[in-house]
């Protein structure tokens, strides 16, 4: 399963489901695009050690940006945008999900709902 920045976000604010669904999980990966994101959430460099070390300890995979991924996601950004607010981001994210076909994990299911092929596992953390 790969998941979604913000069930990351939400792991790490102590929601509860958040961390079981996580931990449950036998295959993690997220993209390398929800790995900039989250970083850039990190406050200091012992938050990205912190973020980092469970990377490891969990055996997330982290998959690339690469020449697929960035021009599916080009064509989605080009055909969502407009009409559904898909961003670059999250184009990225649904095409590394498409890529590797993995379950797509994520609180805002509703960006990615029109892309055709995407398997969605929608989170609520309620």
């Amino acid at each position: 399963m790969i998941f979604d920045t913000d069930i990351l976000i939400y792991a790490d604010r102590g929601v509860l489901s958040a961390k079981e669904l996580i931990m449950t999980t036998r295959e993690r990966s997220i993209s390398a695009v929800t790995y900039m994101e989250y970083v850039q959430l990190c406050r200091n460099k012992r938050e990205l050690a912190v973020f980092e070390k469970m990377l490891s300890a969990l055996q997330f995979t982290i998959h690339e940006i690469d020449h697929f991924i960035s021009d599916h996601a080009r064509q989605m950004v080009r055909q969502y945008a407009l009409t559904h607010s898909i961003e670059m981001g999250d184009a990225l994210i649904a095409a590394t999900a498409l890529k590797y076909r993995e379950l797509l994990c994520t609180g805002n299911a509703k960006y990615f709902a029109p892309i055709s092929g995407l398997k969605l596992e929608h989170y609520s953390p309620n």
